[in-house]
């Protein structure tokens, strides 16, 4: 069908240069003729289509490219300041969509990267620590190192006091140290006397020193030389054994031999004459004049009485033992004995 309004149908071609006014007959002729239709559509798709082209080509020229976006989030000093500022104006003046996601998907894997490797380490040293909590062993070791810890700390805290301790006194100690050495220090600084007023009193004390000194060494040799007649090895004590005699009884006699040095008297008491401590034994002659006395123990009920051999002459003695209570003396017994003349 062909249109016969040939003014209309001119109209119809231009219908983006018409004002509102004059499109209103346009629609309605539009409405009703079908050729009018067809080539009223065909033009608005190809009018869009331009615009689409268009807007597609000012979109290119104003988009940056996708290797500046990535530069920009990943690091944004790889661009220089005048790229960053195009592409800042780009997001907020053209709200482009794609370009957006292209920068916020970069940046979004970039923080996963960055955080993933610690976030992963962090869960997996989780994992394993907690694991291992579990195990009792883990416990009675982690329990073990915490009471170290104590007890070094407690130590590490005694040992501050101690040092605090000891330099609060090392000052005091130190002073008393140096007035105790200085004081004698000058003391004999005072009463020391002029070399050559002590030259002549230090010879003479030197030689007097000397002479003690030979004096005493020649009295410590005479001594040991008179000890060793007093030595008594077992084997040079002879035993003599007393026993109490009756009136009218005979008194043995004793023979003491010759390689003897010493005589031990041996007294045996009856349990009533072995109570005390202590004895006072008098040896004395047939004269009555006191040999040797001394006082001694009694060892299970014996008494024993070392006597140098050369103190009992041929002749008869007596032993007198007096019981020791205290300061006073009991008299209990008394035991003859007789040493016969050696041949």
């Amino acid at each position: 069908m062909t249109c016969h309004d040939k003014e209309i149908a001119a109209r119809v071609l231009s219908y983006q240069e018409l004002s509102p006014e004059d499109r209103g007959p346009v629609d309605s002729h539009v409405a009703e003729c079908d050729e009018c239709a067809q080539t009223f559509w065909a033009l608005d798709r190809f009018v869009h289509r331009l615009h689409k082209s268009g807007e597609e080509r000012r979109m290119g020229l104003i988009h940056p490219r996708e290797e500046q976006i990535i530069q920009l989030a990943v690091d944004p000093k790889l661009l220089a300041a005048e790229e960053r500022a195009k592409i800042q104006r780009h997001f907020e003046r053209d709200k482009c969509a794609d370009c957006e996601r292209i920068y916020w998907s970069v940046l979004e894997n970039e923080k996963e990267n960055v955080s993933g490797p610690e976030e992963r380490t962090a869960a997996s040293f989780s994992q394993a620590f907690f694991s291992v909590w579990k195990k009792p062993a883990f416990a009675l070791l982690l329990a073990f190192a915490v009471l170290q810890g104590i007890e070094i700390g407690q130590i590490v805290s005694l040992k501050h006091q101690i040092q605090r301790r000891e330099a609060e006194y090392n000052p005091s100690i130190a002073n008393t140290n140096v007035a105790e050495t200085s004081a004698p220090s000058e003391a004999a600084r005072a009463n020391q006397p002029a070399p050559a007023q002590t030259a002549v009193p230090q010879a003479a004390a030197l030689a007097q020193d000397s002479s003690q000194k030979q004096y005493q060494e020649k009295t410590i040799a005479e001594l040991r030389r008179k000890l060793g007649t007093y030595v008594k090895p077992p084997a040079d004590a002879a035993y003599v054994l007393l026993l109490s005699t009756g009136r009218g009884d005979s008194i043995p006699a004793t023979r003491l031999p010759d390689s003897k040095l010493f005589v031990i008297l041996q007294a045996n008491l009856s349990p009533e004459l072995g109570q005390y401590k202590g004895y006072k034994l008098v040896l004395q002659d047939s004269s009555g004049k006191t040999v040797q006395s001394d006082q001694v123990a009694q060892l299970d009920g014996t008494l024993s009485y070392l006597i140098r051999k050369e103190l009992l002459k041929p002749g008869s003695y007596t032993l007198q033992i007096s019981g020791l209570d205290g300061a006073q003396e009991h008299y209990l017994v008394q035991f003859p004995f007789r040493i016969a003349a050696t041949r």
